[in-house]
């Protein structure tokens, strides 16, 4: 009986290890925003955010799938730079799929380290980024 409450508790250590690993993951990455300049065309307010993404963690990211939640309101593929998408034509820019430029899957982003990106958004406010899928290795 001794043996069976020692190995359900493993197990649930276990299962907690994971869990808190998976919470973990998406904390690795972080992404700060700073509004660059702002205009009106037409009655219709257009902003210029440059994103840094850190790696926080401790371990070598060579990708990672960023993603939209809001405020994301680009025109056109151009409005974007220095990210690219997931799909080759996304069917809806503002909620498409977003991943690291090649540049820096080859080489990876290192502790501490970072890069940046940018893109024109209709109105005033930063978009709002989820991260998931990290790649540790190439």
């Amino acid at each position: 009986m001794m043996i069976k409450h020692i190995l359900l508790i493993t197990f649930m250590i276990a299962m907690f290890s994971f869990a808190v690993y998976g919470e973990n993951q998406a904390m690795q990455l972080t992404i700060s925003q700073m509004k660059n300049s702002t205009w009106t065309d037409q009655d219709i307010s257009y902003s210029i955010y440059v994103a840094t993404v850190t790696n926080t963690g401790t371990s070598m990211v060579y990708d990672a799938t960023i993603i939209p939640e809001s405020n994301f309101n680009i025109q056109r593929r151009s409005d974007l730079w220095k990210l690219d998408f997931v799909e080759a034509i996304p069917k809806d820019l503002q909620h498409a799929k977003l991943h690291f430029p090649q540049y820096i899957s080859q080489i990876g982003l290192a502790f501490n380290t970072t890069f940046t990106f940018g893109y024109i958004t209709k109105g005033s406010e930063p978009a709002i980024f989820s991260i998931t899928d990290l790649v540790y290795t190439k």
